[in-house]
């Protein structure tokens, strides 16, 4: 891959596949590398939030990571996830991730306990300057630490080596502010949630980590196509199909839905982690429906 690999258009957060006694699947996980593959998406990212990241270890998050830089095979660029609420871990699991081969890395705030901005600012700052990898940052609020636009603009400024934005915001005046103080040609700003992509690339953004296109990447393919030519009806009319799909897929707890419709088109993804929770049959039932009337199963 090249110094500095491009995200744009679509790059897929994938989902951790576990047996059911718990441990990692790491077959299904290869799996699933080749699924997106053969759908032509652009990038692979890996333990995000969605991705049950949390439900693993520091020493599992490296080793799903590995396996996924593996079954790429230079296929697409891989961007990892730095998850960790101490200094100490994120810099060892960035030794970790530059040792697996990823292509970039990506910033996260730690979670639960709240940091003033200049704190989160120092953090990020810190981990940025850690590594010669390019970087992105990925603003999630569910940390509990969201980065305010000036926050960002002072990441971005201060470090030449961080160059992609993941915005879990939802917030377009934060959006808009954001991309006046970070937007230009050498920075991606990318969507991450399905649901507000179209809006975010008619803002200038480049493209999305999307949950989604762990399960049905030509959808999410064909808005970002769409979008990136102009094409901004057939952009709509793809957003509000993937609102449909994602609503579906948000049935019953967690990731559960997603994974059980990765199932039923072919690529399972195991089971979830407990304590996180399973569809019951009747969610599953209404999942299935649901896809069926959308065409996207038989």
């Amino acid at each position: 891959m090249s110094p500095q690999p491009s995200f744009q258009g679509v790059t897929t957060e994938l989902l951790t596949p576990f047996r059911a006694d718990g441990s990692i699947d790491f077959d299904l996980l290869a799996g699933e590398v080749e699924r997106q593959v053969a759908a032509g998406v652009n990038g692979l990212f890996t333990n995000g939030l969605a991705s049950e990241s949390l439900s693993l270890d520091a020493d599992e998050r490296v080793a799903t990571t590995a396996c996924v830089v593996e079954a790429a095979r230079g296929r697409l660029p891989v961007m990892a996830n730095v998850v960790a609420n101490t200094v100490l871990e994120a810099e060892r699991i960035l030794r970790a991730y530059e040792a697996s081969g990823v292509d970039a890395v990506c910033l996260q705030a730690p979670y639960v306990y709240p940091l003033s901005q200049p704190a989160l600012l120092a953090h990020l700052d810190h981990l940025a300057q850690s590594t010669e990898l390019p970087c992105g940052f990925y603003n999630a609020p569910q940390t509990g630490n969201t980065a305010s636009p000036e926050t960002v603009g002072r990441l971005f400024a201060q470090n030449p080596n961080v160059r992609y934005y993941k915005e879990s915001t939802i917030d377009f005046l934060h959006i808009q502010t954001t991309l006046r103080l970070i937007g230009g040609p050498a920075v991606e700003f990318l969507n991450g949630t399905d649901a507000t992509t179209v809006s975010v690339m008619r803002l200038g953004g480049q493209g999305v980590v999307s949950l989604i296109s762990a399960v049905f990447p030509e959808e999410v393919l064909a808005l970002t196509r769409a979008a990136q030519v102009g094409a901004w009806d057939q952009a709509w009319a793809a957003q509000d199909r993937l609102l449909r799909i994602r609503q579906a897929l948000k049935t019953g707890p967690f990731d559960a839905g997603y994974k059980f419709a990765s199932g039923l088109v072919g690529t399972p993804l195991g089971a979830m982690r407990p304590p996180l929770a399973e569809l019951s049959s009747a969610q599953a039932d209404t999942i299935e429906r649901d896809l069926r009337e959308l065409g996207l199963v038989r």
